[in-house]
């Protein structure tokens, strides 16, 4: 009977041995009172959402480390720890992770054990995000905008408090004039932010990064999720920065019309004076002009005063519109009017005073008006109308020009006068020309009264002329099969000549023959017959 309970007796026996054992181990390790706990981190401040590296040694009261496994619980204001507990190794350490979150503000770490807990002067104190902020830097770019207006592109450089770039931190901007692109921006992984800035008055732009705490952190517990007790947010952190973006002064540009109209065609002189600005003003870029009369130019970088010609094709009034503009973009307009004249140009030709004859110079007088200032002729082009021209080139006065008209008839002159400046103007007249007489001769003979076997006969013969033609050359025919050359003779002659034979009861037929200077051969023919 005793063996059929042996069984039963001992596993009851065995159970109540085990179960304290097994509730031993499931109590965790605590430090003893009086241990120390002293948190490290490898740094003081965190961007949003950064994370960081949370050790903590325990010492027990004897300066050695706790039984490996003791049991460390970590708490915090803002953030979270992962895990929120763990265990020593043999050396007393735990190693926990502690992760910002998305709120700026300081995270106040603390860890404990058992009746052990980190010393108020030990807790871990963390800047997260604008709470960790120790410096801002500000620049503007450019620094000086347009007079008319224009942007600066406005760039803040956000460091933590140990001159480390903090990224992902909320930056107010503010501007005492102007429109900013935005009032916040967030710094980027390198710590920047931009916004930029439009104004035509100088303004001063302030970048300011600054956190407050959550309303209501945790008190105690892991990763920040613990605890209901609201206190007051408290400012952990603020840095601004401040630039002044200036106006740039801009220059000024003077158009000067020539005193006098100019005249059309020809060239005018106009002055451009450009002053360059007092305060922060630069220097000058360019020039452009549009005369207003469909044609534009560069006049370049100018200082000071230039002159500049310019030609208008055509009399009217124009609006001449120019821009100067600077190196910071400053563009000023101006502008002014200028009335350009017509340019009067005279021609005049004159024909013969007495009706020219075919083969004889015409003689024309070709006259020059005044022209206007600074202008002087070119050429002037006459077609005299018998399918013959001639230029007569630069002339400045009234010039005498002869033309010969090989035939008789009427012929229209036009003549074109054109100027250095590319002006024209055309006149024209007609002139008669008509044919040229021929030579007039004149024979008179003187015989002797008393008649012999020589008879000796003088002749007077007078020979004319037109005006302009000469005589190439005479002869005289005696009729008796004698010739003699009177040579190139005009006028009254007298030649004599000795008849071998008596000229009684004989015809004879005397003959002179003249061609003038033109090739016309004129004759004209008397006898002597005495009874």
């Amino acid at each position: 009977m005793l063996s059929r309970f042996r069984w039963p007796v001992r596993l009851v026996l065995f159970t109540l041995a085990v179960i304290p054992m097994v509730s031993c181990e499931r109590v965790p390790l605590l430090a003893p009172s009086g241990s120390t706990l002293t948190l490290t981190s490898p740094t003081t401040a965190l961007p949003v959402n950064g994370t960081t590296r949370i050790g903590v040694q325990v010492i027990e009261p004897s300066g050695t480390p706790p039984h490996s496994g003791t049991h460390i619980t970590f708490t915090t204001t803002l953030g979270t720890i992962r895990p929120a507990e763990a265990e020593t190794d043999a050396t007393g350490q735990a190693v926990v992770q502690f992760d910002a979150g998305s709120a700026s503000g300081t995270a106040t770490i603390s860890a404990l054990s058992g009746g052990a807990s980190v010393a108020s002067t030990g807790v871990l104190k963390i800047l997260v995000g604008t709470a960790a902020v120790g410096k801002v830097v500000i620049n503007a770019s450019p620094s000086l905008v347009p007079s008319l207006g224009g942007s600066s592109t406005i760039t803040t450089q956000v460091y933590d408090v140990n001159g480390n770039v903090l990224a992902a931190a909320p930056v107010s901007f503010s501007t005492t004039a102007g429109v900013l692109s935005s009032t916040l921006a967030v710094t980027d992984t390198n710590g920047a932010a931009q916004v930029v800035l439009n104004t035509s008055t100088q303004a001063v732009v302030t970048a300011s990064v600054g956190s407050t705490a959550p309303a209501t952190p945790p008190a105690t517990g892991g990763g920040g999720t613990g605890g209901t007790t609201p206190t007051t947010p408290s400012s952990t952190g603020t840095a601004s920065a401040s630039v002044t973006v200036g106006v740039a002064g801009a220059p000024t540009l003077v158009i000067t019309a020539p005193a006098t109209a100019p005249n059309a065609g020809l060239p005018a002189v106009f002055t451009f004076a450009v002053t360059a600005a007092g305060t922060n003003g630069s220097a000058v870029r360019n020039v452009t002009v549009d005369w207003g009369d469909g044609t534009n130019q560069d006049l370049g970088a100018i200082s000071g005063s230039a002159t500049v010609a310019h030609t208008y094709r055509s009399a009217g009034t124009f609006t001449i519109s120019a821009v100067v503009t600077d190196s910071f973009g400053n563009k000023v307009p101006v502008s002014t009017t200028v009335l350009v004249n017509p340019t009067a140009l005279t021609l005049t030709i004159t024909p013969p005073a007495t009706t020219p004859s075919a083969g004889l110079p015409a003689v024309f007088q070709i006259g020059v008006g005044t022209l206007p200032p600074g202008d002087q002729v070119r050429n002037i082009h006459i077609d005299w109308g018998d399918q013959k021209s001639q230029d007569l080139g630069s002339i400045s006065a009234t010039t005498t020009v002869s033309h010969v008209y090989q035939t008789a008839d009427t012929y229209t002159v036009t003549g074109t006068l054109t100027d250095t400046a590319g002006n024209s103007i055309t006149n024209s007249t007609t002139v008669t020309v008509i044919p040229v007489a021929l030579a007039t001769i004149n024979i008179t003979p003187t015989v002797p009264t008393t008649h012999s076997a020589n008879e000796l006969v003088s002749f007077q013969i007078q020979i004319s002329v037109p005006t302009g033609v000469t005589v190439q050359s005479a002869t005289i025919d005696f009729g008796d099969g004698t010739t003699q050359g009177l040579g190139s003779v005009t006028g009254s002659i007298t030649v004599q000549h000795n008849y071998s034979v008596p000229l009684t009861g004989i015809t004879r037929n005397i003959t002179v023959t003249v061609i003038d200077s033109l090739n016309r051969t004129t004759q004209v023919q008397t006898s002597i017959n005495l009874p």
